[in-house]
């Protein structure tokens, strides 16, 4: 690269400034709130044979108004824990797995009773991503709306600790149980909006570790004030605008 000004050029494009506008957004566990029993919410669809943790994830989806046609996104570090660990002990002692647990067990299981539950037949992704699972998720999220500015993004976030015995690989520790769903949207008109930009990998170094990125995002959603939030591998700047800039 030459010393014109080409390299910061080419951070500048794999560091795009992504526009979105959270349209609704509704949290519950970890003392956010939330404290309905789900069972009295929910559909039974949603309720039979969903762990504590996946109910928390759509009571929190549930509570929105996401739109029939909006593009779920689920996104977790651990997803339902608990129902890996019964089939991988059944495994172990050589017992036929259920199928139930085994159909339910796929990252996108979920997102897919959610769409049934609503009669959504939009796209849907679920995503993985270790410590940066929410940062990763919102990334989806603003990259879909970037290409499609009149889409309505589900963005669903879920975790919770994990057992006493497997706390060692959960570091950092998961504060959870947690479920965040926010509905975003691209900007419209004069509306307040989020500037989210990635930081680059020197950037991310200069700063610590977030404890949590979906409680750095909601803690910016409060105080709407500049937020730096740092996974492993994602590390986004927030700020909110009143207005286009």
């Amino acid at each position: 690269m030459t010393s014109d000004g080409g390299v910061v050029q080419q951070d500048a494009a794999l560091r795009p400034r992504l526009r979105f506008r959270v349209a609704d957004c509704f949290v519950c566990g970890s003392g956010f709130g939330g404290t309905d029993d789900p069972s009295s919410t929910l559909p039974r669809l949603l309720r039979r044979r969903v762990s504590s943790i996946g109910q928390l994830a759509f009571q929190a989806a549930w509570r929105v108004q996401s739109g029939a046609a909006a593009r779920f996104i689920f996104c977790s570090r651990h997803w339902e824990f608990d129902r890996i660990l019964r089939l991988l002990g059944g495994l172990t002692l050589g017992e036929p797995l259920s199928p139930a647990d085994f159909n339910l067990s796929v990252g996108n299981a979920l997102a897919g009773l959610l769409a049934i539950a609503t009669e959504n037949r939009a796209a849907h992704s679920a995503i993985a991503a270790g410590e940066d699972s929410f940062g990763a998720g919102l990334l989806e999220a603003a990259s879909c709306l970037a290409a499609e500015s009149d889409e309505r993004i589900l963005l669903v976030y879920f975790d919770e600790a994990l057992p006493a015995e497997y706390a060692e690989l959960d570091v950092p520790a998961s504060a959870g149980p947690l479920a965040v769903a926010l509905v975003l949207g691209a900007p419209q008109g004069e509306d307040g909006h989020v500037v989210a930009t990635l930081l680059s990998a020197s950037e991310r170094a200069s700063h610590p570790r977030s404890a949590s990125m979906a409680a750095d995002f909601l803690l910016f959603l409060e105080e709407q004030s500049e937020t730096i939030s740092i996974g492993r591998q994602i590390g986004w700047r927030y700020r909110y605008v009143a207005a286009q800039d």
